[in-house]
């Protein structure tokens, strides 16, 4: 159920004040951004969120869309540069929260403002998730309320499996079989074993998660994490580890098998595209994203017979903190207030959740009841749940698509209640504002000398990884472990209080 104040009803409107007693007489336009890129029919979604907006905070919406390719380059040149807006998208860990919170360049939401003007989300946020946004004791961000896994999981293709006499998958070993009988035997059908990419994808299976890691949110992209079973606040660099040269070892070996192709490094195309083209027998990504293509696949070629695997069974793991998604306010928005007002319908207005997240009811989606969705062949051009709209989500409103298989409830359900830990480092986020040059100096070492790992490109492993660790210690690593610790130790102290 929601708790909706006069929702989808006109009554607040555009008379000029709001239940709250704030002003609403001029008339504004919000600039917002998102992160992907702008499907066809987002300009006919969006005029109809606008209309209903207009009618209910005399407020519009105007959508700019920072690609996946640009992300690393243009996010954070918005807040250096400028740029004159009001919303955006971010996420603690991958969406820049905490480099631009600690640099100012978000908005602070007070206790205050975020009841007079969200009131909806002030009173059904979890708690956690606000002290999950906790900057320095400040938020900067509405995170969303979903408990979700970023567990990875994978897509592989059933027919394969059955012409290379694989009944079941259910081991990192059978599935390094079922990769070389591919690579094997599939290279002159042009069938790779795995998308652009190569191992860059394979990074979080192969070295973090079978291990039970998971990543420091905030430091740089994945250097530093913890053990999810250690609840001390310990943190380490997982170059540092045994299972870093077990995983770069692996690598070597999968690129020389041929497993991705050479040039996948400088390839745009998305690690599912390639797999839903049937250009490769393998893809990995989290639960959602392999369901969605299973089903898709399934549906255009069910001669392919895709399933999903899970080889994290038995493996401790942690639920994603709810600043895994989220929306902020610009700092220098000139029309803070009525932001907020809109990240407030956006969640909680039910059917601007719905166009936001499905597109146009009968056109893109149908309303299967039960709080099911089934999309329609339109959906191609607004795909559900893809066009951002995980800033806002809620459980209040989600829903779920009625051709989901049923593997993928059955598999969080096995996490939940089998594997799943609490650790509080999962909430931890770090806070570089003092170690800021050497931030950038390690990004761009991992960059450069990380990703030839990543890709099986180093013929010597053991002096290669020496390397790699001499060049971070120079770019100022040790300097960003020591820091990142003493938060660690000190996040976790205050969080046992």
């Amino acid at each position: 159920g929601t708790m909706m104040v006069g929702c989808g009803s006109s009554s607040s409107g555009t008379a000029g004040t709001l239940a709250s007693g704030v002003s609403t007489d001029k008339e504004v336009t919000l600039k917002m951004y998102l992160i992907g890129d702008k499907p066809a029919d987002f300009d006919e979604v969006y005029d109809k969120v606008n209309s209903i907006m207009k009618e209910e905070i005399n407020a519009t919406l105007q959508v700019n869309f920072i690609p996946w390719s640009d992300l690393a380059t243009k996010y954070q040149l918005l807040f250096q540069s400028g740029e004159d807006f009001d919303l955006i998208f971010t996420a603690s860990g991958w969406g820049y929260y905490s480099q631009v919170a600690t640099k100012n360049g978000f908005l602070e939401l007070s206790d205050e403002m975020l009841q007079e003007y969200a009131p909806n989300i002030y009173a059904s946020e979890p708690e956690e998730g606000w002290s999950q946004a906790k900057i320095d004791g400040k938020v900067y961000m509405v995170p969303n309320d979903k408990s979700e896994y970023g567990i990875n999981v994978f897509g592989v293709r059933g027919d394969l499996m059955a012409k290379y006499g694989f009944d079941s998958i259910t081991s990192y070993d059978q599935l390094e079989k079922f990769m070389d009988a591919v690579a094997t035997g599939e290279s002159s059908n042009g069938i790779k074993v795995i998308a652009n990419g190569g191992g860059q994808n394979l990074q979080w299976p192969y070295m973090l998660e079978r291990y039970g890691f998971n990543t420091i949110s905030g430091a740089p992209t994945p250097t530093l994490g913890f053990d999810v079973n250690d609840n001390s606040g310990e943190v380490f660099a997982f170059v540092d580890t045994d299972e870093y040269l077990e995983y770069a070892t692996k690598m070597k070996e999968f690129a020389d098998k041929g497993y991705w192709a050479a040039d996948s490094i400088s390839s745009k195309a998305t690690r599912d595209d390639d797999f839903e083209a049937g250009k490769t027998a393998v893809m990995v990504w989290n639960l959602g994203s392999v369901a969605n293509s299973v089903t898709e696949m399934n549906n255009v070629h069910p001669e392919w017979n895709t399933q999903l695997i899970d080889l994290s069974e038995g493996i401790s793991k942690t639920v994603q903190p709810y600043t895994n998604g989220g929306m902020a306010i610009n700092a220098s928005s000139k029309n803070p207030e009525r932001a907020l007002m809109a990240i407030e319908l956006l969640r909680y207005d039910e059917e601007i959740n719905n166009l936001t997240w499905y597109g146009i009811e009968g056109t893109h989606w149908e309303n299967s009841g039960d709080g099911l969705y089934t999309s329609l062949p339109a959906s191609e051009a607004y795909p559900a749940g893809e066009v951002c709209p995980w800033g806002w989500y809620t459980t209040d409103l989600a829903r779920k698509s009625s051709t989901e298989p049923e593997i993928v409830q059955e598999t969080i359900n096995k996490w939940s209640e089998n594997y799943t830990v609490s650790n509080p480092l999962a909430a931890f986020s770090f806070d570089d504002s003092k170690v800021k040059n050497e931030m950038a100096a390690v990004g761009n070492v991992m960059s450069q000398y990380g990703t030839p790992f990543d890709l099986g490109m180093i013929d010597d492993i053991e002096s290669g990884v020496k390397d790699l660790r001499e060049k971070l210690t120079q770019a100022g690593f040790d300097k960003i472990i020591e820091e990142c610790q003493k938060q660690a130790k000190e996040f976790v102290e205050s969080y046992n209080k």
